[in-house]
């Protein structure tokens, strides 16, 4: 069977308080729901989740904007992926 595949990143979001209180395991389960849910309605199966490895190189201007206080660091950051396929 073949397979059409669709890659969405994955990036929980919680507070220290909710931390403190005990409630982000439960915000980041209802992050994940609600993408599930919504691929699910596409016709969408989850796949796997996926944590990868990314060097990010300085570009032309980051001097520049590192000057002005935009610039983006370089260096080593991990994302998390979620993989979702549906037969084609």
């Amino acid at each position: 069977m073949e397979y059409q595949y669709k890659v969405v990143n994955f990036k929980a979001e919680c507070t220290t308080g909710d931390i403190r209180k005990g409630e982000a395991g439960e915000k980041v389960a209802k992050q994940l729901e609600g993408i599930f849910q919504r691929e699910a309605r596409q016709g969408w199966e989850l796949q796997g989740q996926y944590r990868f490895d990314v060097v990010v190189k300085p570009g032309c201007f980051d001097g520049i904007l590192k000057l002005l206080g935009q610039g983006t660091e370089d260096g080593d950051y991990r994302i998390e992926q979620l993989v979702f396929r549906k037969p084609v």
